[in-house]
């Protein structure tokens, strides 16, 4: 029993040192799963610096082409504020009408036609229909395009009288179509800014993985 007693010292080294190996065991284990993730979890890393790399690199062009946008926009607007902001017909009646009977063309009819709304400007159309040679409403159209107003021939439609002639010039109705604008105070050019934000920010949103699909075991 003494030589026992004498050597419990050394069963309580053996206790603790069994002890101290247990742990150390279940350490180096933890360490070994531990290495064994260190490749995944790097290249998880990795992949997200490229992606904030790649998200960086978007953000500037996006910005960039907003600027770009931004500069087009305002001088698309610049050439809107420089049509007139009212159509006054009665001048423009009476432009036309002086024009054409300057160079003797006969039977003129001008009528108002519709506004028609075109984007950031609204064409104010009249209806010309009148009797002359073909030389007369030649210089007719070049005149309407020297005037200070802006005038457009939109369409012109020439045909020849049914009645029996005798003059030297063949004498044709004309039916024509003269626009002029004005500038639309409702309209504003769109930037379609918010349409690549809205884009940017559905890429931007975590994409869910689809589920799995679990096979129920009969």
């Amino acid at each position: 029993m003494k030589g026992l007693v004498s050597k419990i010292h050394i069963f309580i080294f053996l206790y603790l040192a069994f002890g101290v190996f247990t742990k150390w065991q279940e350490h180096s284990e933890k360490l070994s799963q531990m290495e064994m993730q260190i490749p995944a979890v790097t290249a998880k890393i990795n992949k997200s610096k490229r992606e904030k790399k790649q998200i960086t690199a978007y953000l500037k062009d996006v910005e960039a082409a907003k600027e770009r946008i931004e500069l087009v926009a305002q001088e698309v607007e610049k050439i809107q504020r420089k049509l007139p902001d009212v159509v006054d017909d009665t001048k423009n009646l009476s432009l036309l009408k002086n024009l054409a009977e300057k160079l003797n063309i006969r039977s003129i009819y001008l009528t108002p036609l519709d506004e028609i709304t075109k984007g950031f400007y609204i064409a104010k159309r009249y209806s010309l229909k009148a009797s002359g040679t073909f030389l007369q409403f030649l210089m007719l159209m070049e005149q309407i395009g020297s005037t200070q107003t802006i005038l457009n021939v939109k369409r012109i439609s020439l045909e020849n009288q049914q009645e029996k002639q005798r003059g030297r010039f063949q004498i044709i109705d004309a039916d024509i179509i003269i626009e002029t604008y004005r500038y639309n105070s409702n309209y504003k050019e769109s930037r379609g800014i918010e349409d690549i934000e809205k884009n940017l920010a559905e890429q931007a949103k975590p994409k869910r993985g689809k589920k799995k699909s679990r096979i129920k075991k009969k």
